[in-house]
């Protein structure tokens, strides 16, 4: 693979959950009603855009692809734990869940970058290092 290519990759996973902060920028801003009408269709988009940051780290052989998606599975199973209760009218629950993922799309976990890799993590039992967003 080209270095230009490998950027380009890089460039497209930071810009795709920058899209997805400004998504959840627009569904904090809405009315209660519709933030609960909406927030299910953003945890349809994080879906989306991890399952592309996993196939950039499988096409590009990333090492760390096991445990990125370990990473997206706890982001993903936060937010369905909670979309039932969302859905039926905890907002405050919502725009909670809303704030913490935002934080967690913020922090530097692009795919295939060496910032993750740089950060201060602590270990989970087995192992494997933490995401910069996941220290507890």
């Amino acid at each position: 693979m080209h270095f230009h290519q490998h950027e380009a990759e890089q460039v497209a996973a930071r810009d795709s959950r920058q899209r997805l902060r400004a998504r959840i920028a627009v569904l904090q801003a809405q009315p209660d009603t519709v933030f609960v009408q909406d927030f299910p269709a953003v945890v349809a988009a994080v879906e989306a855009a991890f399952r592309r940051e996993e196939a950039l780290c499988e096409r590009r052989g990333d090492a760390a692809l096991h445990s990125r998606r370990a990473d997206h599975a706890v982001v993903l199973r936060a937010l369905h734990r909670t979309l039932a209760e969302i859905e039926s009218g905890d907002v405050m629950l919502g725009r909670r869940v809303a704030d913490a993922l935002d934080a967690v799309l913020s922090l530097p976990c692009d795919a295939g970058t060496d910032t993750v890799a740089a950060t201060p993590r602590r270990r989970r039992q087995g192992g494997r290092p933490r995401c910069s967003w996941e220290i507890t």
